[in-house]
């Protein structure tokens, strides 16, 4: 697996990179599945670079070409005066459009000031910035994509369905949230600092806010019956199987390209 994503971001750069990962259950897993994401939007005509912590872009003539995952306890964005050894993102973009980021195990905040680790999330890369040039922290929101990753032996229970369905809950902003919340910027389904347009505009329903995101579960193995009820109402899509250059794992990554590709980010 790991050798798939040092291939992965070698194609990204546009020359061999180095990878620091983290040990531990499913941090390769993590992986595979984000820079399988990567490389499918390359194929599809975006522009896609790795990004270093302090901001700076990750060049194929680059003396240092390396890939950092984050290790130990989930935490946020890192502010930029730390330096390049944090966490690394992947952003890509397609003509003049904003720019879009990639992250691995970065923790958001809800609304009721919990903070919930998404594995693979999908935010607009000014969120990620307006973090990464102050004191660094965790966005506040929902991530237009939220991809759970799950490399274990046995299948997805109900309970398992039911904790991410929960976690999106809590991350949903909506308009009626912003009163009590005491957001001072601009209405927002994320925070700080999205670009404007109407992708970033809090709607009014859990069901919308569930229909225009998507929200993933990806699995080495499969899900038991019982889970079909709650991924349906709560458009949290299931994706079983995903192995090394399985038919599975393809499928999830061309379906994530294809969906942001519709959305035209």
């Amino acid at each position: 697996m790991i050798k798939d994503v040092r291939c992965a971001l070698g194609a990204i750069v546009g020359s061999a990179i180095s990878l620091s990962h983290s040990a531990g259950p499913g941090r390769a897993f993590e992986l595979y599945v984000m820079t399988g994401i990567a490389r499918a939007l390359k194929a599809r005509g975006y522009e896609v670079w790795i990004q270093r912590s302090d901001g700076s872009r990750v060049r194929p003539a680059d003396r240092e070409r390396r890939f950092v995952q984050r290790g130990g306890a989930p935490t946020g964005i890192a502010p930029a005066a730390q330096g390049r050894g944090n966490a690394s993102t992947i952003v890509f973009r397609h003509g003049g459009r904003p720019a879009w980021a990639l992250l691995n195990g970065v923790l958001f905040q809800g609304r009721s000031s919990a903070f919930h680790e998404i594995d693979v999330a999908l935010v607009p890369e000014a969120v990620a910035r307006a973090l990464r040039n102050s004191t660094g922290g965790s966005p506040l929101g929902r991530p237009r994509i939220s991809i759970e990753c799950k490399d274990v032996g046995t299948n997805g229970t109900v309970d398992e369905m039911r904790a991410f369905v929960a976690r999106m809950y809590d991350l949903t902003i909506l308009r009626d949230h912003h009163r009590y919340l005491g957001l001072t910027d601009p209405p927002s389904a994320i925070h700080p600092d999205p670009p404007p347009g109407p992708s970033h505009h809090p709607v009014l329903t859990y069901w919308q806010e569930n229909r225009r995101t998507l929200n993933v579960l990806a699995r080495r193995t499969g899900f038991v019956r019982g889970t079909a009820a709650l991924s349906g109402y709560h458009a949290v899509t299931p994706y079983g199987g995903i192995k090394v250059r399985s038919a599975s794992a393809t499928q999830l990554m061309d379906d994530v390209a294809d969906w942001i590709c519709s959305r035209g980010y």
